[in-house]
């Protein structure tokens, strides 16, 4: 218990503020998603745990410093590495041996003549999953300085592991892996442009825009210019695939529409807001107006309260989450009534992240 008094410290002393009739203060807010967080890590699901400590190192607030130091030890390795990495962006290091841990616990191999049951190959990739996740969570941590185990797991004795310390070698600015999956993007093979567009979803390198671009032009297959357009909506250099997402913004399949409109609204040009406009006065899809709302913001337009609103009582999650982001950008007045709802909200993503803006945003660190 008193890890949570610590924590609610730094939200006792604010002033309040004032939504509509309604006399809030920053610190009751505070102390809402403060505990919101705080229940979420007690959770049977270790899903929701481990989100729940990411939200405490989002939130940046070292005295959740040894609350997470506990999640070290928890029963799920997924929970560990979230902690781990929390711990990182609060300043500590002390998680890092437990993901070298997760990482090199590899599963065992029996003699090559024997073939394994399916229920011990299962348990091989479900292992193997998590040695991935703690390298991919080593990577965000420590960036080029985690290069010397990728280029290790390179040799490992499993192919899904070797695959993955190539993927991170790409992310973290290894020429002749980053190399390998773009070439791959030009692939006769269908799976192998697939596997190549999600590849490029995780590295996010700018290098990857034009062959991403490339690949949307020529490109038969629903599924692999899909995993093109998710790759294309982190990477810095989207705009230069501009003129096709314009394109694709305007296509029949609805998904593909708003895998675009979600590229769209993270490019700030005269062509992109025109179009974001359009849409966003256009269309009764909640889905497209919030998207298209997240990327007028980018260029200077006043968020709309009505759409946002409208988006957080959306059924789908992914639309309330979308709508978070754009509440993001409205005054502390607007946004506290808007994050106080989504707090409520039935979906446990919805809460922790409506948790987190408000944490960031109306607690001092």
């Amino acid at each position: 218990m008193h890890m949570m008094v610590k924590l609610a410290i730094s939200l006792l002393f604010l002033p309040p503020l004032t939504c509509g009739a309604q006399q809030l203060s920053r610190a009751e807010l505070g102390r809402k998603a403060l505990g919101t967080v705080v229940a979420h890590i007690k959770s049977d699901d270790s899903d929701v745990r481990a989100l729940a400590a990411e939200i405490l190192g989002d939130a940046g607030n070292k005295s959740a410093s040894g609350i997470l130091r506990k999640l070290l030890e928890d029963k799920d390795k997924y929970v560990r590495i979230a902690a781990a990495r929390s711990l990182w962006e609060l300043g500590s290091p002390v998680g890092v041996k437990t993901l070298y841990a997760i990482i090199n616990d590899v599963p065992a191999q029996g003699p090559v003549a024997v073939t394994n049951t399916p229920l011990v190959e299962l348990k091989i990739i479900s292992q193997n999953k998590i040695r991935a996740k703690a390298m991919e969570t080593l990577v965000k941590m420590k960036r080029g300085k985690a290069s010397d185990i990728l280029f290790k797991l390179k040799n490992d004795n499993y192919g899904t592991i070797r695959d993955a310390a190539a993927r991170e070698l790409a992310r973290i600015g290894y020429d002749e892996e980053l190399a390998q999956f773009t070439e791959a993007l030009a692939s006769e093979d269908e799976a192998l442009r697939y596997e190549s567009a999600l590849v490029m979803g995780k590295v996010c390198s700018a290098a990857a825009a034009e062959p991403l671009k490339n690949l949307l032009v020529s490109e038969k297959s629903v599924r692999v210019k899909m995993a093109a357009l998710d790759a294309l909506n982190c990477n810095p250099s989207r705009k230069e695939a501009l003129g096709v997402l314009l394109k694709l913004a305007d296509d029949d399949n609805p998904t593909m529409k708003y895998k675009a409109m979600t590229a769209l609204a993270g490019i700030k040009d005269p062509g992109a807001q025109a179009k974001l406009a359009a849409v966003a006065a256009g269309t009764s899809d909640i889905r497209l107006k919030i998207i298209a709302q997240k990327g007028l913001i980018l260029g200077g337009t006043p968020p709309d309260a009505a759409t946002v609103r409208g988006a957080l009582d959306a059924v789908s999650p992914d639309i309330k989450l979308a709508a978070l982001d754009v509440v993001a950008a409205f005054p502390e007045d607007q946004a506290m009534p808007l994050l106080a709802a989504a707090l409520d909200d039935i979906n446990v993503q919805v809460k922790l992240s409506a948790a987190l803006q408000v944490l960031k945003r109306f607690s001092r660190q």
